[in-house]
C-alpha cells in the first residue's frame, strides 16, 4: 500500500513539473527565414511600412551589427511580455552574438501590451526609462487610435536613431513624438447656465447678504470675501503607463 502511494506521489510531482515547464515556456514563433526585421503575425503593418523597416534595419545591421526587430502578435496566450520578448531575442539570435546588441519591439494587439527588449550590449544607449519614453511618446498615442502601422514605424525609427547614436552614426529618420490631443476649451459653468438660473443665483446671494447684515452683522459676508481673497492652490501628480525590466533590460507598456 505504501509503495503504491509513493508511486502516485511521484507521478503527481512529474505531472506538476511537466505542467510548470509548459506554462513557463513561451510560445515563441520559429525563426523567420525572410523579412527578418519585421514579423507581422497580427496583420497590422502595411507593405510599405514593412519595406521601410526592412530597409532601415538592414542598413543599421550592415554598419553596426546591431539588429532591431519588430514582432506583432494578437495575444500572448498568458505569457508575460518579458518572457515572450526575451525568448525572441535569444531564440532568434537577434543582434551580434558577441556584442549582444539586439533589440526586440513586441506588440500584442488584442492584449494591448507592448515591450521593448534590449540586449546587454545596448543597455547604455537604451535604458529602461528611454525605451519606456519611446513607447509613451512615439507609439502608444497611435496605438490608442488603432493606428498600429504608424505607431510601430515611428517607434522603430526612434529606436534605430538611438542605436545609431551609440555607434556615433548619423541615421536620419522622420521619427517624432506623436502630437498630444488638445483639450477642447470650454466656457465657465456661469456662461453655460440659462438666464433664469443666473437671476435666481444673483437673487439668492442678495437675499443671503441682507439676512447676514440684519441678523449676523455681516459675519458670513466677511468670511466668504476672506476665502475668495486668499484663493486656493491644488497639487496634482501625473503618471504614465506602468513599466518594468527583465532579462537584458527593457520596458513594458499597456494602453
Amino acid at each position: 500500500m505504501k509503495k503504491r502511494l509513493a508511486w502516485l506521489v511521484l507521478l503527481a510531482y512529474m505531472v506538476m513539473g511537466i505542467t510548470a515547464v509548459a506554462w513557463a515556456e513561451a510560445p515563441i514563433p520559429p525563426t523567420p527565414t525572410s523579412s527578418f526585421y519585421v514579423q507581422d503575425y497580427a496583420g497590422v503593418i502595411s507593405a510599405e511600412t514593412k519595406a521601410r523597416i526592412n530597409n532601415v534595419g538592414s542598413q543599421l545591421a550592415a554598419k553596426t551589427k546591431a539588429q532591431v526587430v519588430v514582432v506583432t502578435i494578437n495575444t500572448l496566450q498568458g505569457t508575460s511580455t518579458n518572457d515572450y520578448a526575451l525568448g525572441i531575442l535569444r531564440q532568434w539570435g537577434v543582434g551580434d552574438k558577441t556584442l549582444n546588441n539586439g533589440v526586440v519591439m513586441l506588440v500584442a494587439v488584442v492584449d494591448k501590451q507592448s515591450r521593448i527588449e534590449v540586449g546587454y550590449g545596448l543597455e547604455g544607449a537604451l535604458p529602461d526609462a528611454k525605451t519606456g519614453r519611446i513607447q509613451d511618446e512615439y507609439m502608444i498615442p497611435y496605438f490608442q487610435q488603432s493606428d498600429y502601422d504608424k505607431g510601430i514605424l515611428n517607434g522603430y525609427q526612434a529606436l534605430v536613431s538611438e542605436v545609431a547614436k551609440e555607434y556615433k552614426l548619423e541615421f536620419k529618420t522622420d521619427a517624432k513624438p506623436a502630437p498630444r490631443p488638445q483639450a477642447a476649451s470650454s466656457g465657465s459653468w456661469w456662461d453655460a447656465a440659462p438666464w433664469w438660473m443666473q437671476l435666481m443665483i444673483i437673487g439668492g446671494l442678495l437675499l443671503l447678504a441682507i439676512i447676514d447684515w440684519m441678523f449676523f452683522g455681516g459675519t458670513i459676508t466677511y468670511l466668504i470675501l476672506s476665502i475668495l481673497s486668499r484663493g486656493g492652490r491644488g497639487g496634482s501628480g501625473g503618471g504614465g503607463f506602468g513599466g518594468g525590466s527583465g532579462g537584458g533590460g527593457g520596458s513594458n507598456r499597456k494602453w
